[in-house]
């Protein structure tokens, strides 16, 4: 079971993170790049025994991954891992974060091998409200 906490704490941490959205979608990178990890030092330790831990690094790993910030994305892909923990739905969730990573690196072998289990899996359900271009990354490279 995961430690809850305070109200004034979430709202502080919620407020950081959504301080943050908005100066990413207006383009201030740097802001929303602060925003995000006063966000995250605001969760108290031990981190991981809050929920807030695995969606706070979640979008941060996302963040840096959408922002070309790809070797940060994965040094947060590690914090990740930890977060969510084991599971197959977790893991599942993971690892296609962990292959948008390695697409947008250049790694698409290692994006691939994590991208065509969910595939197949799945179908195109597995890659809902995600860029279409891993969709259509997987469907070209499993054709062969």
């Amino acid at each position: 079971m995961s430690t809850e906490l305070s109200e004034d704490q979430e709202q502080a941490i919620v407020a950081l993170a959504v301080s943050g959205r908005k100066a990413w979608l207006a383009g201030d990178i740097e802001l929303a790049e602060r925003d995000f990890l006063a966000s995250w030092d605001a969760i108290p330790e031990p981190k991981l025994e809050y929920d807030f831990s695995q969606s706070a690094s979640y979008g941060i790993a996302v963040f840096y991954r959408s922002t070309g910030q790809t070797e940060k994305a994965k040094l947060w892909l590690n914090i990740v891992k930890n977060a969510y923990g084991s599971g197959v739905a977790a893991e599942e969730y993971v690892n296609f974060l962990e292959a948008t990573i390695h697409f947008e690196c250049g790694e698409l072998d290692e994006a691939y091998k994590l991208f065509y289990p969910q595939y197949e899996a799945y179908g195109n359900r597995a890659f809902e409200g995600e860029d279409k271009k891993y969709l259509e990354f997987v469907k070209k490279r499993a054709k062969g």
